[in-house]
Parts: C-alpha cells; sequence; structure tokens
C-alpha cells in the first residue's frame, strides 16, 4: 500500500515524507515535475490540499474508486471548512502545518482498518448460497443484496444508507455481523470493515454465477 500527496506545501510534504518512513508506507507526490510513477501498490490514503488542488489531481470520486481514503488538508480548520470537506466526499480533514505524530496515528489506523486485498473468489450462486472453492453457506436475500452492493463498489466505502436500502431495509449491523461469522463458516479470507461513521468495505471478491 502506498500514500498519495497532492499539491501539498513544501514543508506539509516534508513532514509527511517523515511519517510515512516511520509507519514503513511509501510516499508517491503527485507532483508531475516530481518525476516518479506511480506505484503498484494498492492507493491507501491521498492527502489533498483542498484550497489549492491542481488540475491533474486525482479527484475525490478517483481516490474513493481505487479503495482510498481522501483526506483534506485545510489551510485553517473552522466548522465551516470540515463541513465544506465531509460534503464534497472527504473521508478526513487535518490542518495545516501537519504535525508528525497525528500523521503516524492516522497512518496507523488506516493501514490497520485495511488488510491487503483477499484473492479469493466467493460466488453468490442462484440458489441462495455463498460459496468459497470448497464450502457452501445459504445467504438471505438481505445477505445477498448487501454482498451485491458492496462487490458492486469493490475496495470503496458504501454508506449505512446504502445498505440498508440494500438489505430492503433491514438493520445492517445485524446483516453484517451474520455475513462475518458465514464468511469464517466457510474457510473465507474475505472481511466486511466497518469504517466509523463513515459506512462499511468489502475486502475480498464476490461475484455472481455458478459455482
Amino acid at each position: 500500500m502506498y500514500v498519495l500527496a497532492q499539491s501539498l506545501a513544501p514543508a506539509d510534504l516534508e513532514v509527511l515524507a517523515e511519517a510515512c518512513a516511520e509507519v514503513g508506507l511509501t510516499l508517491h507526490d503527485a507532483d508531475p515535475e516530481a518525476g516518479h510513477e506511480t506505484p503498484p501498490d494498492a492507493l491507501l490514503v491521498s492527502f489533498h490540499r483542498s484550497a489549492a488542488p491542481a488540475p491533474e489531481d486525482l479527484t475525490v470520486a478517483d481516490v474513493k474508486g481505487r479503495g482510498g481514503y481522501p483526506v483534506a488538508v485545510l489551510d485553517g480548520i473552522s466548522a465551516t471548512d470540515v463541513l465544506a470537506a465531509v460534503s464534497g466526499g472527504y473521508s478526513f480533514t487535518l490542518a495545516s502545518p501537519l504535525r508528525r505524530p497525528r500523521l503516524v496515528e492516522t497512518l496507523n489506523y488506516l493501514r490497520n482498518v485495511t488488510p491487503p486485498e483477499n484473492t479469493q473468489v466467493l460466488t453468490l450462486d442462484g440458489k441462495g448460497s455463498l460459496c468459497s472453492p470448497s464450502k457452501s453457506v445459504p445467504v438471505t436475500d438481505a445477505e445477498a443484496g448487501l454482498l451485491r452492493l458492496l462487490a458492486g463498489r469493490s475496495g470503496q466505502i458504501v454508506s449505512r444508507e446504502d445498505l440498508t436500502a440494500a438489505t430492503g431495509g433491514e438493520d445492517v449491523n445485524r446483516v453484517t455481523s451474520v455475513l462475518k461469522q458465514k464468511f469464517l463458516d466457510i474457510d473465507s479470507g474475505a472481511k466486511l470493515l466497518k469504517i466509523p461513521h463513515l459506512g462499511f468495505r468489502l475486502v475480498g471478491t464476490v461475484r455472481e454465477g455458478a459455482v
């Protein structure tokens, strides 16, 4: 996994580089003049200087589409600034100048809730079962609906509201809790991660079709 820096002030970029080195993550500077190629690893988090985005920067939607967390680095933290950033789709906000201890804490947290993508493919068959290569377990319509939505937004955080609609109005916490146990029952390495205040994301691959 790697960290992306977008249009950060030089001082903030330096502090972010130190924090990434401390926690063992690769930092990629999106500045085209830096001459760095995009790492082949998965994007963990992207830091945006939201007050001055460059035209070539990835958008918030792009970052989320790649499974990363967009963080707005604000020149000033106020209720208005934070509300605007959250409304714009940012997952977190930090104030400039960036502080190394806070960055280290943030990077460690995000890495802990984002394990590497599992290569095992699970299948939702036409008989209402979730299958791994060796085992299967029945799933309800609500569970299947939730899995389909998460699988269709691979690597992305899906809001509780969207998931509730996908389950037909059932309690999302209950449905995800049952699915987590079913993943274990069929020896699956896939995971359902709860991201506080944001929603859930699926780690792994679920497809529809015959086993």
